[in-house]
């Protein structure tokens, strides 16, 4: 083959791979992935009955548990989505002399529509408004009862940079009406920001390593799998 055979050749290669590479460095809003998920719930010790009371004391430890999430892109830029997550937390409450350990578990869930504005081949704007569902399950410990739930709507803006053919980072700020345990009221939850932190390491095309840090009166930390379909 000549040589300008060879570099015609060259350029096809080059001109036919370059959408290739440009695609995957896209980010892909139809997904399914799961994690291992540890967590801290603050305010506990604030919480309802035994606050108000002023006899006990309360002490949670953080602990872990599992998280699911996906979604789907249904129409040009807009997407369904939803994820769920239940972490299991150390309780203890004592009255000064006799203390009691137990856990319980916070779940949440949440489902939603979201729209991404692909800013440019490499960067990607995006916000979500979802109904979020909040829950501390399971929270029995000497005489109390003190499971509770509740929901509310919440909304979220973020941007996702693909730093790399193979690597993507992802920043949000998330509002929920239900990311607070509170003392005072009938309501269990209050209202919360949080802010997370999000990457992604495509060792496959359509395969990722996820982990990500969520900051907030709940705050979470995962480690897991992203499938891109």
């Amino acid at each position: 083959m000549s040589t300008s055979h060879r570099m015609l050749a060259l350029a096809a290669v080059v001109v036919l791979g370059a959408p290739t590479v440009a695609a995957a460095q896209e980010p892909s809003f139809t997904y399914l992935e799961g994690a291992y998920i540890a967590g801290f719930v603050n305010d506990v010790e604030e919480f309802g009955a035994v606050a108000n009371n002023g006899t006990f004391d309360l002490e949670t430890d953080s602990g872990g548990g599992g998280y699911i999430g996906g979604a789907w892109q249904v129409w040009q830029n807009m997407h369904l989505f939803g994820e769920y997550s239940t972490t299991s937390q150390e309780l203890e409450i004592s009255d000064g002399i006799d203390t009691y350990e137990s856990d319980f578990d916070a779940v949440r869930w949440r489902i939603g529509v979201g729209y991404a504005y692909p800013f440019s081949p490499t960067v990607s704007f995006y916000g979500r408004l979802s109904f979020d569902n909040a829950e501390l399950k399971d929270l029995q410990i000497a005489s109390f009862n003190l499971d509770a739930a509740g929901d509310g709507i919440g909304g979220e803006v973020g941007m996702i940079w693909a730093a790399a053919q193979v690597f993507q980072l992802q920043g949000n700020v998330r509002y929920t009406s239900v990311g607070e345990v509170v003392s005072e009221g009938s309501d269990t939850f209050d209202s919360d920001t949080l802010i997370g932190l999000n990457g992604r390491w495509y060792f496959r095309p359509d395969i990722a390593f996820i982990t990500g840090y969520e900051f907030g009166k709940i705050t979470t930390w995962n480690l897991g799998v992203r499938f891109t379909f």
